[in-house]
């Protein structure tokens, strides 16, 4: 033999190097898997985003009866869409449609949400809202005009902000005798 001993042999003293360097590495992987799960924001309960959202339209609405125009069209987003009595229309049509209505002299009176549905998809990010709508027109000739009609609302939440991406708005349909709910007994 030529006097190595098997704990001076370079094999044997890395080992322990190795050993140190490879926990060293694990401890780092599992702080940083720590790190990123602790800043992962986590999401909000249903009721909050149900609570977000009910506040959201309110606002929409609010901004709708005021005839705040510029407000108004602040809570759309530019790829919106809308079926409207009178067909399909995109947020370029729908701004020449009622900023003409409004410019004419048409003006809200008043704006009134009831029986609102809100579904919220699990990622907290969309939702569908449903809500039946009563407004009170009053026209340049001096008429006042009110209706109810019935409205669909699908939002997103982009960079922390809802918009509408799509309206439904249609008017409930007319109930005929054939058609009316069967009187009491």
């Amino acid at each position: 033999m030529h006097g190595h001993h098997a704990s001076s042999s370079p094999r044997s003293d890395s080992r322990p190097g190795r050993a140190r360097v490879a926990q060293a590495a694990l401890l780092l992987c599992l702080a940083a898997l720590v790190a990123a799960c602790a800043s992962r924001p986590s999401l909000p309960s249903e009721e909050e985003t149900r609570a977000e959202i009910r506040a959201f339209v309110e606002e929409f609405n609010k901004a709708y009866e005021s005839n705040d125009l510029e407000k108004y069209w602040s809570f759309y987003a530019p790829e919106m869409t809308q079926f409207y009595p009178q067909g399909r229309l995109d947020l370029a049509d729908y701004q020449a449609y009622w900023n003409k209505h409004v410019g004419d002299g048409n003006r809200l009176q008043e704006v009134r949400l009831e029986d609102m549905v809100i579904h919220v998809g699990p990622s907290r990010d969309a939702a569908a809202v449903h809500y039946r709508v009563f407004i009170r027109t009053s026209h340049p000739d001096g008429t006042t005009a009110e209706e109810w009609a019935q409205e669909s609302d699908s939002l997103v939440k982009r960079d922390g902000a809802w918009k509408v991406v799509h309206m439904h708005y249609s008017y409930p349909a007319k109930e005929s005798p054939a058609t009316a709910p069967a009187a009491g007994p």
